[in-house]
């Protein structure tokens, strides 16, 4: 069972590193799919939720500092 699994690995080419991969995740965009390696993944989803939290807590960072408005 575990030959026939690894003969259909796919491999595709990471679309931000250029590289291919049989380790990959598919994202669905308006246009239909495109595919990133794991660690492409990992480090864009990493900066997404960075971002996304920035965004939320603007203070959040300066946190101890006073304001006086």
């Amino acid at each position: 069972m575990s030959k026939k699994r690894e003969k259909n690995k796919k491999s595709f080419v990471c679309i931000d590193c250029d590289e291919e991969t049989t380790d990959y995740y598919r994202i669905s965009t308006n246009k239909g799919y495109i595919t990133k390696c794991a660690k492409c993944y990992e480090l864009w989803m990493s900066r997404m939720v960075r971002s996304n939290s920035i965004i939320q807590n603007p203070h959040s960072r300066n946190s101890n500092l006073e304001y006086d408005d």
